[in-house]
């Protein structure tokens, strides 16, 4: 995986083309949004801490204006964001683990596939900047 802050990647043009405009455009976005707003939907699923479709939408727009990017091994570009607030909760086997600071937004290059997950910051690795050298939290 390559990983880029956020200054690199808007300078290298890599949060061009985000599809944030419409996050629920079709069924399978409506699918995934659904496992990650209504608790228990998915044992392993992590739930947003809103249902609204604004707090949903906003998610993936504040992820795409200032979060980190991914790109794994099938060069597919993911953000992450960390909110510095809570943005939801994290279930394990439909136990409650705790609570998520952040946001993943995958498949992003992908109009009708780009969608969103809360993700805890105390997951994340420390990575460096494939410019800038600099850290990268992902």
């Amino acid at each position: 995986m390559t990983y880029y802050c956020h200054p690199c990647a808007m300078r290298l043009g890599f949060v061009q083309d985000v599809y944030t405009s419409d996050p629920l455009q079709s069924e399978y976005q409506l699918d995934k949004f659904i496992k990650h707003t209504v608790p228990l939907s998915h044992p392993f699923a992590s739930v947003f801490n809103s249902t609204s479709t604004g707090d949903y939408a906003a998610y993936v727009v504040d992820a795409a204006a200032s979060g980190a990017v991914e790109f794994d091994a099938q060069g597919r570009r993911n953000l992450i964001w960390i909110a510095g607030r809570p943005t939801g909760f994290r279930f394990q086997n439909g136990v409650l683990v705790g609570p998520t600071d952040g946001v993943k937004v995958v498949l992003s290059s992908e109009a009708t596939r780009v969608h969103a997950f809360p993700v805890s910051s105390t997951s994340l690795e420390t990575h460096i900047c494939a410019s800038c050298g600099g850290l990268v939290s992902t």
